[in-house]
């Protein structure tokens, strides 16, 4: 494109040709937003974050009634928190983990492990609290194959990220994501190592165990203020001058969202980030030192910024594939901040006919609801081309039960947040009229993304192509 000349200064917008160019002296922290700039992608990148809670929910209080786009969420209801959000949703029911019929294991176990692989659990020695035993999943996740070799162009710096919230152990229960049959991908727990991981230069492989001094040098760097941000200033600086004015825009978004998160993990001296996200100090005698991120009380502060990490990991291209689970299958989980100090897996279990404990329940199953819509709500503030990083991502909250207290496998409440692009219309409430596998939703999330070949996922037995009407 021409120079265009003024009475004081010449400025330069950017051809593809010079923009490609340029990436070559680009900061490493600036290269994941350019690269994906409209001045490089024909069409928009479409992306998945899987967000998964336990134990069921409470669909006498679940709220949602109609049909198609004449839906409705009732005031007070679970889903209340999703009603600013009900043009851009897709609300399943009879959606069922049907491969469950297979294989060992109990109904959490089962739900854990075929949530995203289908596939039964393997026989092993991994025991539940009701004494039935099993192995991991018996074959590869969705998210690990969609990523694989010959499947998504390999454009990112990280194929997925397994991100967790109080993952408190190593079982079945405990793991979403497979590489491959008993090959459980561990989720990283701790909000400072995983943004050190993505951006900073910390070089921990997915699944591998963190390298100690590695991982204190971090702690060390984000303690001192050392953000990764100001190793980077002056090219950054110049950079932006270079830029037109949208894509100026899109790196410095980008920038201030790691600052963000930055000062929420490690906040100045005597600072109180909002919302109390990470009050100093909690532990140690140093302003800003790590909270404990399995300590019941800190669940929400640590959800908080490992979806803050999560979003700008997709916004910035570092990876188009995210698996958050919070906590585990059959959680324990506590909730003091509202009151609730029985384990969450305890009162799924309890009759309905002991309405304190189900109130305790829906103000659980609500609080989770106010956490994805927070995860939204973030999610949508963020331009993307022609719409926004929700209208061009699948963002579904699911679990690996319908109803605690029946361990049903049937009617998964599934919520399917984002258009993907368009290729899903939203706003709809989809009933089917008899249960279908889960594995045809999972056959639907790859051809959404970007593999439209592919018909099958999981156990063949229970999968039949895309799950229909999810296209229009």
């Amino acid at each position: 494109m021409k120079t265009t000349p003024t009475t004081t200064k010449r400025t330069t917008t950017l051809s593809r040709r010079r923009f490609i160019k340029t990436l070559g002296a680009v900061p490493a922290v600036a290269l994941p937003v350019l690269r994906s700039s409209p001045l490089l992608a024909a069409t928009p990148i479409t992306r998945l974050l899987v967000f998964f809670t336990p134990n069921g929910t409470v669909y006498e209080s679940w709220g949602v009634t109609g049909l198609g786009t004449n839906y409705s969420i009732a005031p007070g209801s679970i889903m209340e928190p999703l009603a600013k959000f009900k043009a851009k949703l897709n609300i399943l029911q009879g959606v069922s983990y049907l491969s469950e019929a297979k294989g060992p294991g109990n109904h959490h176990a089962r739900g854990a492990g075929h949530c995203l692989t289908g596939r039964q659990l393997l026989t092993g020695n991994i025991v539940a609290p009701d004494g039935s035993t099993s192995g991991y999943a018996s074959g590869i996740s969705v998210d690990q194959y969609m990523t694989g070799p010959g499947k998504l162009p390999a454009t990112t710096k990280f194929r997925t990220l397994e991100v967790g919230v109080a993952v408190k152990d190593n079982g079945v229960k405990e793991r979403l994501a497979y590489a491959g049959s008993n090959q459980p991908l561990p989720p990283e727990n701790n909000p400072w190592t995983l943004f050190q991981r993505v951006f900073g230069d910390g070089v921990t492989p997915a699944g591998a165990m963190p390298d100690p001094a590695k991982e204190k040098l971090a702690m060390q760097r984000l303690a001192e203020r050392r953000s990764i941000l100001d190793f980077a200033a002056a090219d950054l600086t110049s950079l932006s001058r270079r830029l037109p004015g949208d894509e100026r825009t899109r790196l410095e978004r980008h920038l201030t969202s790691i600052r963000d998160i930055e000062q929420q993990l490690v906040p100045s001296p005597g600072a109180t980030a909002a919302g109390g996200a990470c009050a100093p100090p909690t532990i140690g005698s140093m302003p800003g030192a790590m909270i404990d991120p399995l300590a019941a009380a800190n669940f929400p502060a640590v959800g908080k910024l490992q979806m803050d990490i999560a979003v700008a990991a997709l916004a910035c291209n570092m990876t188009r594939v995210i698996t958050m689970l919070w906590s585990a299958a059959a959680s324990q989980q506590t909730f003091p901040w509202l009151g609730i100090n029985t384990g969450h897996h305890t009162m799924s279990h309890e009759g309905d006919a002991d309405k304190a404990n189900t109130a305790s329940l829906v103000k659980v199953s609500s609080w989770y609801a106010q956490q994805f819509v927070y995860l939204l709500d973030r999610m949508d503030s963020i331009n993307d081309g022609d719409g926004t990083l929700l209208d061009h991502s699948i963002v579904p909250w699911t679990n690996e039960l319908s109803k605690g207290n029946t361990h049903s496998p049937n009617n998964i409440p599934w919520v399917l947040a984002g258009g993907a692009a368009k290729y899903f219309p939203t706003g709809r409430l989809i009933q089917y009229p008899k249960e279908q596998p889960h594995n045809n939703l999972l056959v639907s999330f790859m051809n959404a993304l970007g593999l439209p070949d592919e018909k099958t996922f999981g156990d063949p037995d229970f999968c039949t192509g895309p799950l229909q009407g999810l296209t229009g």
